[in-house]
């Protein structure tokens, strides 16, 4: 399989100012990407500051939007400035998420519905907007940051699991709808990684998952990611410990024995 060459490309990453999204940017720039970078309007500064500093290390084309996901409208409008600040959109990256901790009936209705809306509808949205595009020109690339959580359930976080899980179907649907047009769906899973995703909305200092997995380097996810694009692998899951887990233990353990085991994995570990 031809190898997806990024230099030149124009690539749009979500949730571009820290975490995964920050590493995958300065992926896609050092292998000379243009990238157009997105965060929420609290990031502005940090996101344009970013940017530059991508822009004079790799010698690249950077620029920085803000747009808030939980507005049903943000995604369109994203793709509104997106189409008039670059030629066309070679690989689109949604990465933006968000993850409420706790039991789902005690949860604030307002969080869940915002969550629903960033990791998965922003995901759809964007994704019907530009593959469109990408179609029509013969050649392009998606790539969904989805999550280990997409194989099974996440108790106490049960929302954050349905919602990848949604978003890994999807992927994995429209990338067989694609055969043959030139474009193609990667999916990034990994598990639970050192963000600041994990260090707001009460998530946990530790879960009993992390004596079993620890927390990864959002650096080395985003490389391995990369990687994954460019070869077009379909679904990548990094470290051996978690391909293990999620695509074989998954499927040969019974499921009230895999719930039980999940509704453990995921408590706090004090």
């Amino acid at each position: 399989m031809a190898r997806y060459d990024l230099k030149g490309r124009y690539v749009l990453i979500t949730g571009a100012s820290s975490g995964i999204g920050k590493e995958l940017s300065r992926c896609f720039a050092g292998a000379g990407a243009h990238c157009v970078l997105h965060a929420i309007p609290d990031d502005k500064k940090i996101l344009a500051a970013w940017a530059a500093e991508l822009a004079k290390t790799y010698s690249v084309k950077t620029w920085s939007l803000v747009e808030n996901f939980i507005d049903p409208d943000g995604p369109r409008r994203l793709h509104g400035e997106v189409i008039k600040i670059i030629p066309h959109l070679d690989v689109l990256v949604n990465n933006a998420g968000m993850i409420v901790y706790g039991d789902f009936w005690e949860s604030a209705p307002d969080r869940l519905d915002a969550l629903l809306r960033v990791n998965a509808g922003a995901y759809m949205a964007l994704m019907r907007l530009f593959i469109p595009g990408m179609v029509a020109r013969g050649e392009g690339r998606v790539f969904n940051v989805s999550s280990a959580a997409a194989f099974q359930p996440c108790p106490h976080h049960a929302l954050y699991g349905a919602a990848k899980s949604m978003v890994q179907s999807l992927s994995e649907g429209v990338n067989q709808e694609l055969k043959g047009t030139g474009v193609k769906i990667t999916t990034l899973c990994p598990s639970y990684t050192d963000t600041p995703l994990l260090r707001v909305n009460g998530f946990p200092q530790k879960i009993w998952w992390y004596r079993i997995s620890g927390l990864s380097d959002p650096a080395v996810i985003a490389r391995k990611g990369v990687k994954a694009l460019v070869k077009g692998k379909m679904v990548y899951i990094p470290g051996l410990i978690n391909k293990f887990v999620h695509l074989v233990v998954n499927r040969i353990t019974p499921r009230f024995v895999l719930d039980a085991i999940s509704n453990f994995a995921l408590r706090s570990a004090k």
